[in-house]
């Protein structure tokens, strides 16, 4: 999990810093300033907590506002996290949405980008040192992980195009 946050963070900065400002079309999910737009969730199925009534929402979207206020930071610009707590949810729900991103990992990373809860864009230490070959690591990040058994479409990546540790 905490190199899940990192990654996230890292993968919030790139968006924020290397563009400045989104493309035309676009909207940024992240104001640079706190952690207003946010909530907190664990992986978990969104449909179960968006049936909720308003008002069990509502607890649970405050009990989330303390959680995330402990683990989570903005320090110039970019989000910080401690390694623990809840995922970042956006508050807004989106329909249709293209994502992009950009994000630099490090040694021994078994992270992602959870997609309304699943699947999960997977980022990790591709490396034969990283310890994941025997999961698909061999191939590169951006398969759709839990999205199906071994070998489904859109599980491993078609193109390893990681870069080297400490790169965007």
């Amino acid at each position: 999990m905490k190199t899940f946050c990192l990654l996230f963070i890292l993968f919030v900065a790139a968006m924020l810093t290397s563009q400045g400002k989104p493309p035309s079309g676009f909207v940024s999910l992240f104001n640079e300033e706190n952690l207003d737009g946010w909530w907190g969730a664990k992986t978990e199925d969104p449909d179960k907590w968006m049936s909720l009534s308003t008002d069990e929402f509502q607890k649970k979207w405050e009990a989330s506002q303390i959680d995330i206020h402990k683990h989570w930071s903005v320090e110039n610009g970019e989000l910080v996290n401690d390694g623990k707590g809840l995922f970042l949810t956006t508050d807004k729900n989106y329909g249709d949405f293209e994502l992009l991103l950009e994000y630099k990992t490090v040694a021994g990373a078994d992270s992602g980008i959870y997609l309304r809860g699943i699947p999960q864009i997977q980022i990790w230490d591709s490396t034969k040192e990283g310890g994941k070959w025997k999961l698909g690591a061999d191939k590169g990040s951006g398969g759709l992980w839990n999205n199906g058994p071994k070998g489904a479409p859109g599980r491993d990546p078609l193109v390893k195009s990681d870069k080297p540790f400490g790169e965007w």
